[in-house]
């Protein structure tokens, strides 16, 4: 718990100090700024690393099942304001899940116990990015806190000679929160104040580290995104 508190602060810590940068950016430009608030909605396909052949090691290769996490949906909130020149700030948090379960039993002589397990992955990254302005194309640079929990629920029943003899539950949680670079590019579409940006990006070097697992979850991976809102 101590530890999930830990990465939470530090998420919220990365928060805090990219709104400051805005305030304080705003505030000395505050003649030439134009603030746009988004919502951000896309493909993540984080390449996940050990944490998939741990599944094959501990499960798939020996029960025959099917555990493996993958590619989805990625949503959000951003908040930006256009610097002097080419330039704008960019704020970011996100959110994206990822599930995989699955059922198999073990046998012991007489006795048989079925196993039921759900895996989960979140990660809310916070990102702050740097963007240059080649009208109506892009790129820019950001960095991150992801903070990451991954979650591990099971249910159990026992059998002995098939007739159900015990059931039981249990739940378990390891967090990271890693910082990680961000590599980005797009168009800009749309008519003021309405706006509308296609965007690919690339997550760099970024490991979730799950100490009690013990794993790790590697984040480093391609999203593609599309951004839309309003310019004030």
């Amino acid at each position: 718990m101590k530890k999930e508190e830990k990465m939470r602060k530090k998420a919220v810590g990365f928060m805090v100090a990219g709104m400051l940068v805005l305030v304080l950016g705003l505030a000395s430009t505050a003649a030439r700024a134009e603030l746009n608030l988004g919502l951000v909605g896309g493909y993540y396909s984080p390449s996940f690393g050990l944490i998939n052949e741990d599944f094959d090691f501990y499960f798939n290769d020996h029960y025959g099942t099917d555990f493996e996490w993958k590619a989805g949906m990625l949503y959000g909130l951003a908040l930006g304001y256009q610097l002097p020149g080419r330039f704008r700030l960019r704020l970011e948090y996100n959110s994206f899940e990822s599930k995989t379960s699955d059922e198999y039993s073990e046998f012991w002589g007489f006795n048989e116990t079925r196993w039921k397990d759900d895996f989960t992955l979140t990660v809310r990254p916070v990102i702050l990015s740097l963007l240059y302005g080649l009208s109506p194309a892009y790129i820019g640079a950001g960095v991150g806190s992801f903070y990451s929990k991954a979650n591990h629920d099971w249910e159990w029943e026992d059998y002995v000679f098939g007739i159900l003899w015990d059931t039981g539950s249990r739940s378990f949680s390891d967090s990271d929160s890693p910082t990680g670079l961000v590599l980005l590019g797009g168009f800009r579409f749309g008519a003021e104040p309405v706006f509308l940006n296609l965007e690919a990006r690339y997550i760099v070097g970024t490991k979730a580290k799950l100490e009690d697992w013990p794993t790790e979850i590697d984040l480093s991976g391609l999203q593609l995104c599309l951004l839309g809102g309003f310019r004030f």
